[in-house]
């Protein structure tokens, strides 16, 4: 069984009336997450904060593309908002679909807003993307002719006073807390902060690949001894900076790498999957979302142990769940 933390999905389907997800080309489909035996998948609503006048009103638009694909496809998947709905879609015989959000902006610097959210079901937000927002900072960027040509780590900027705020809602009302995205002084401060266990959705280690989107060993111990978990990205870029003599893909080695190394330093109960899927335009070795089990294959011929490979498919992120979202 497998539990993925991200994917864009939605945002695709959403942009594109003519998908849906029953099937389609996109790297995930209901069809494709049944291949490869998946439990749950987060879908997120992501917001590219340039296109669009109101961010709060473009996630209610995708929610409601999001409920009724999953409405139309009742028989294969269905909503999720507790443990305790996962263990009944299960028993069922459905995957289960959790909602979150890519981009705190979303809320509009209203608290009202993120309680409306969470009254339609949003269970996880990522409290960023690569802008500032009203919550607070993402890495710097690194610009030339007014192009963005990369990121640098951001050690000083990191939530604002009303990001606390909705760290502190977050936590009260059942919502994960997701810091992939956040610059580096806002993880230091969610680590301060937070009470209960959050997690990095879809984040690498950055001592493998040198990416500002990846964390730092430092980061890692620190989550890993309050309970967090961070999923494991596919994203190429974010798994090996080294595309010199090879091509731009995401390969099942660099994830055994990625894998061995975030457990290595986070422990066994760190490491989960945050696929990434439909959020990138890179390819994949094992081709899309169906071709997920080709990794615990890859896993189980480098001798990860069977009840660590069951924590990185599922159970990390199932504890979470179960610790956090009332």
């Amino acid at each position: 069984m497998i539990i993925d933390l991200h994917c864009d999905t939605i945002s695709e389907i959403y942009k594109n009336k003519s998908i849906n997800l029953k099937e389609n080309n996109l790297m995930i489909d209901i069809n494709k997450l049944k291949k490869s035996d998946v439990l749950l998948q987060f879908f997120a609503m992501f917001t590219y904060l340039p296109d669009v006048d109101s961010p709060y009103n473009y996630v209610n638009e995708m929610i409601s593309v999001y409920e009724k694909e999953i409405e139309k496809n009742s028989t294969d998947i269905a909503f999720a908002k507790s443990y305790e709905d996962i263990l009944k879609n299960t028993e069922n015989k459905k995957i289960s679909a959790f909602l979150t959000i890519e981009e705190g902006e979303a809320i509009e610097g209203s608290i009202e807003k993120l309680i409306h959210f969470y009254n339609r079901g949003v269970r996880m937000m990522t409290l960023t993307w690569n802008f500032e927002n009203c919550i607070g900072f993402g890495n710097k960027k690194l610009n030339k002719n007014g192009e963005c040509v990369g990121y640098i780590p951001d050690k000083e900027n990191g939530l604002k006073p009303f990001g606390f705020e909705v760290v502190e809602k977050m936590e009260e009302l059942g919502m994960i807390v997701d810091i992939s995205h956040l610059s580096d002084a806002g993880i230091y401060d969610i680590i301060d902060m937070t009470k209960k266990p959050f997690v990095a959705s879809h984040s690498n280690g950055r001592a493998i690949c040198d990416h500002p989107r990846n964390l730092t060993d430092d980061m890692i111990k620190k989550m890993a001894n309050r309970g967090c978990i961070a999923g494991l990205n596919f994203y190429p870029e974010f798994l090996s900076r080294d595309f010199t003599n090879r091509e731009r893909k995401a390969y099942i080695d660099d994830v055994i790498v990625m894998l061995k190394y975030m457990v290595d330093i986070g422990g066994s109960e760190f490491v989960a999957i945050g696929s990434d899927y439909d959020g990138f335009s890179d390819s994949l070795e094992w081709s899309d979302a169906g071709g997920t089990k080709s990794l615990i294959e890859a896993m189980e011929k480098s001798g990860f142990t069977q009840s660590l490979i069951e924590n990185i498919t599922y159970k990390n992120a199932l504890r979470i769940i179960k610790e956090v979202v009332k």
